[in-house]
């Protein structure tokens, strides 16, 4: 039996599905949340949940001390230039020897018309990139060989799809790529890091295959039978993210190769 004890910061749309996932295989997980009425909802599918937002001291973050695999999966838009401080302040406060993952995104990259992979350049002028950018600089420069960052591109799975919100809109950049991840993927690639002791990392998380924003969202309005966008082809500058160091360096097997099999 796996007596670690696992912390997810961030019980979202992923953070909260791994927990449960987590808690089926009986680790013990312990949650946040920055809302006192999901609490309950936590505790109900036995997470032990606690309140966490940047404005508390010290002593009310006693219980991170216990984590010994933290997941840092909060995104910037609350906090963003508070954000690495706050990124480096949980981490701080996990036991010292704790292992971390972090969930950082692939809009760090430079929209420069190429493929990107680990190594290229990032874009620090657009302002959400640019809090994740530091946050990931904090947190190596304090965790160093206990941290793995993975960048996470379009995040799709869940009753959750872009094709939703794009229903019946007018869309720049019909012949643009995507870059998409499956949940059941990105839970994958968490496990994956975990189970096989891969610390001191920098990883890409997206589907190999890139189709064409009109080609796959075109495609998915219809599955999921909801009006499809109008895509316009004016040009906007794109990238497609690889993850050859993940499958080929680290022996990772995504699920799902191509957004076209995603379940819908």
């Amino acid at each position: 039996m796996d007596k670690k004890t696992y912390g997810v910061i961030g019980c979202g749309w992923l953070g909260e599905s791994i927990a449960q996932d987590w808690i089926k295989e009986e680790k013990t997980v312990i949650g946040s949340t920055t809302t006192k009425e999901k609490i309950e909802k936590l505790e109900s599918i036995g997470i032990s949940a606690h309140l966490l937002d940047h404005k508390q001291e010290e002593k009310d973050l006693k219980w991170l001390n216990k984590i010994d695999v933290l997941l840092l999966n909060i995104p910037p838009s609350g906090l963003k230039e508070n954000y690495a401080k706050f990124m480096l302040h949980i981490a701080q406060n996990v036991k010292r020897d704790a292992k971390i993952i972090f969930i950082s995104s692939t809009s760090v990259y430079a929209n420069n018309n190429t493929e990107v992979n680990e190594n290229s350049e990032l874009e620090i002028t657009r302002r959400n990139s640019a809090f994740i950018i530091n946050a990931e600089r904090k947190l190596s420069e304090f965790a160093k060989e206990r941290l793995t960052i993975i960048r996470m591109a379009g995040l799709v799975g869940k009753e959750r799809n872009p094709a939703k919100y794009m229903s019946g809109r007018e869309i720049n950049g019909g012949q643009t790529p995507v870059n998409l991840i499956h949940l059941e993927d990105c839970m994958g690639i968490i496990n994956h890091i975990i189970k096989n002791n891969i610390w001191g990392e920098v990883f890409n998380a997206s589907s190999q295959q890139h189709p064409t924003k009109e080609e796959y969202y075109t495609f998915a309005a219809k599955q999921l039978k909801v009006t499809p966008p109008v895509f316009n082809d004016k040009a906007q500058p794109y990238k497609t993210i690889e993850c050859e160091k993940l499958i080929k360096e680290y022996g990772y097997e995504f699920k799902y190769h191509s957004p076209f099999h995603f379940p819908l």
